[in-house]
């Protein structure tokens, strides 16, 4: 008998259809002919914390196993079992758990624990692909010998028990040091994560906005108007300013001044120059998580979760759990192939919606021969990892969940633009002298749209054909005041990137740390932005002498986990990496022992999302995380709630008291209009919705047409409902 062990029983039948034949449905197992498949729900399995003393105290710290026990996790003893005597009766052994580092942990860690002694038996299943009838079929012919992966799965273990040691040991003492009522969890990745979301959040609290001035002048051509702004080098350049030196007011209003009674713009030069731009590289988890992020504001987690299944349920895109942006020279056919059927179906783009629209009206037969035209810039084998990038297999079933069609689409977008023509333009700068200063203006003439083709339209901005020496009209010269900005706080999707940049976590395990930080209420999500809590700053403070926290040492570690697998390091690999982690913690904690932690009782994760909430209803912010900032923030924004709702927000042109709809809108009691808070992708305040009720026009601009495109126009409330006056 062969016993083929997957990590889901989804996946377990995609395996046996593969195999073909009778499908006989057992006791946590499949048979197929001579195949039994099983499966293991996941991790089985887990680390004996026996190996850790039941009672927490500062004496029995540090805690270094130098053996480590595992033990069925609770509610799935029925599960191994069925595994364990399955594997007395099997001749081969396939491991087909997911194509990775947690993936060969979970089915080895389950055989071990099972009894298997002869591992020469333990075959491989190893693909990038969904895992269709075919894949299966072909797979199973090509199966690779365990011992290929022996590495792999020691850098996994690696990782297990460094992450255990790490974080048992700063957890308890953290916890015992704060005493506070609440676990101070900290790890080794979680916390250097944390540590940019704090230095970020520092940056902007120390930041000092400073006000600057831009000069611009308004200029005339025939019937042609334009704007131009003072060429600020060229000020730096004649010793009016110094370099990184602001445009400050008495400077901005002596430039006013020498230039007031200026009529006249003369053309000095006209640079006009081709550029172009190659399509953006495949999608690899963290572009995509990064783009569904900015795009529909899903969380990392929530990205993962929906290409998983696009994955695993649908089949319709390759192991999406990769780094990777580039494809095997070996992938030249399989893309041929995709690309034509997509080439011979537009139809099923189109039903994608409006990315979809876009995709369908860019397919043709170029496609095929861009594929040989691209070279590395696709198809590069020193570029990949365990798996090459994230690709579309097939169409997406019409029965898929908007959500599910908005990644696909993303995934699809990026498949078919690798293949199309660059983009290209010309890129013109004018600059104008008037009086003693020197002016400049940009432009832009899109030549072909190539790639861009497949996102929102590309703006021209074009310049009157202007020639040296050319004369113009100033019609009006001005001085605005602007602000210095702060640096932005981190989103999902830029924080992932960076983590991804600076070798911060694998693919897989991003989305959940920052997941981890917010259930440990060290960090709310306000918006699309990630915001530290008091509890966070407390934790860093207290760490603030410590490695423990370094973005660059986790990196490192990270970089020689992959090394592990790599360089087939092997199990003196998995020592040589757990022995320093030892080293280091027990470092670690005898500093850390003298610290002092002072912290206020923290508001819980309940509290912090009721707050959100009631901050969206009322459009106010909260500051501080702790209990009683949170408290008293609540209390008054239900207060404020309760009496708008009585009172309503204001009176409506009808005479009928306009009240709150939640956080969706406003409504009038008397004559039923209603107000959406979301109006064409926009988000109208209560001000706003005041103005409409009354019968006022508002002017709103970002509105988002049907087509994709952005406009301005002003609303009306009508009997209808809101309605667009241009």
């Amino acid at each position: 008998m062969k016993l083929i062990i997957t990590e889901k029983p989804s996946v377990a039948f995609d395996v046996a259809k593969g195999i073909g034949g009778k499908i006989e449905k057992k006791d946590g197992y499949l048979k197929v002919g001579d195949y039994c498949i099983t499966w293991c729900f996941g991790h089985l399995l887990e680390i004996d914390d026996s190996a850790a003393p039941k009672k927490w105290d500062l004496e029995s710290l540090p805690i270094l196993p130098q053996k480590f026990n595992y033990r069925v996790i609770k509610g799935k003893g029925k599960q191994f079992k069925v595994i364990k005597e399955l594997l007395k009766k099997a001749d081969e052994v396939v491991i087909s758990t997911d194509a990775g580092r947690e993936g060969e942990a979970i089915a080895r860690l389950v055989l071990q624990q099972a009894g298997l002694s002869d591992w020469s038996k333990v075959k491989r299943l190893w693909t990038s692909l969904s895992l269709t009838p075919e894949v299966v079929k072909k797979e199973l012919r090509n199966l690779k010998p365990s011992k290929d992966f022996d590495s792999l799965y020691f850098s996994a273990l690696a990782r297990q028990h460094s992450d255990w040691v790490v974080g048992i040991n700063l957890t308890r003492l953290l916890t015992l040091k704060a005493d506070d009522g609440t676990v101070w969890s900290a790890g080794r990745v979680q916390t250097p994560v944390l540590k940019l979301i704090v230095d970020r959040e520092r940056e902007i609290k120390e930041f000092r906005p400073e006000d600057y001035y831009i000069i611009s002048a308004l200029l005339e051509k025939g019937k042609e108007k334009f704007q131009t702004v003072i060429d600020y080098e060229k000020l730096v350049k004649d010793g009016v300013l110094k370099e990184g030196e602001l445009l400050k007011k008495e400077k901005a209003e002596k430039i006013l001044s020498d230039l007031s009674k200026e009529k006249e713009a003369v053309v000095v030069s006209v640079k006009k120059q081709k550029k172009r731009e190659k399509p953006l590289r495949l999608h690899s988890l963290t572009s995509l998580q990064k783009e569904a992020n900015k795009l529909h504001g899903y969380t990392l987690e929530r990205v993962l979760y929906i290409a998983q299944k696009l994955y695993q349920d649908y089949k319709v895109i390759s192991y999406p759990r990769t780094d990777a942006e580039y494809m095997g020279e070996k992938n030249k056919n399989l893309v041929i192939s995709i690309l034509k059927k997509l080439i011979r179906e537009p139809d099923k783009a189109k039903k994608l919606g409006r990315i979809g629209r876009k995709i369908a009206d860019s397919l043709s037969q170029s496609l095929i021969s861009g594929v040989q035209k691209v070279g590395k810039r696709v198809f590069d084998d020193s570029k990949l990892t365990d798996h090459h990038a994230i690709i579309p297999l097939a169409p997406l079933p019409e029965t898929a969940k908007e959500e599910e069609k908005r990644i696909y689409s993303l995934i699809l977008r990026r498949f078919v633009g690798a293949f199309m023509e660059d983009f290209e333009y010309e890129a013109v700068t004018v600059r104008f002298r008037i009086g003693n200063y020197e002016f400049v203006s940009q432009g832009k003439r899109v030549l072909s749209l190539g790639w861009k083709a497949l996102y929102e339209g590309e703006n021209e901005f074009l310049l009157s054909e202007l020639m040296e020496g050319e004369k113009l009209s100033v019609l009006k010269l001005s001085s605005d005041k602007k602000l210095t900005q702060p640096p932005p706080r981190w989103s999902e999707g830029s924080l992932v990137e960076f983590m991804k940049k600076i070798n911060l976590g694998t693919p897989a395990t991003r989305a959940s740390m920052i997941e981890t930080l917010k259930s440990r209420s060290y960090v709310v999500s306000l918006k699309k932005s990630l915001v530290p809590t008091e509890k966070a700053f407390k934790l860093l403070e207290a760490l603030e002498d410590s490695k423990v926290s370094s973005p660059e040492l986790t990196g490192e570690w990270e970089r020689k986990l992959d090394e592990i697998y790599t360089k087939r390091l092997g199990k003196e690999g998995y020592r040589n990496f757990y022995s320093a982690i030892c080293q280091f913690v027990s470092e670690e904690v005898e500093k850390l022992k003298e610290k002092k932690i002072e912290s206020k009782r923290q508001a819980t994760r309940k509290m912090l999302e009721f707050a959100k909430k009631l901050s969206k209803q009322t459009g106010k912010r909260f500051s501080g995380t702790d209990y009683e900032t949170v408290k008293n923030f609540i209390d008054s924004a239900l207060k404020e709630l309760k009496e708008k709702q009585e009172n309503g927000i204001t009176t409506c042109s009808c005479g009928g008291k306009v009240i709150p709809l939640g956080s969706k809108g406003w409504k009038c009691e008397s004559c039923g209009k209603v107000v959406w808070k979301k109006f064409l992708n926009r988000y109208l305040t209560e001000k706003q919705a005041a103005e409409l009720f009354q019968g006022e026009r508002i002017f709103v601009k970002g509105l988002l047409s049907k087509s994709g495109k952005t406009f301005s126009a002003y609303l009306k409330l009508t009997e209808e409902g809101v309605k667009l006056e241009f």
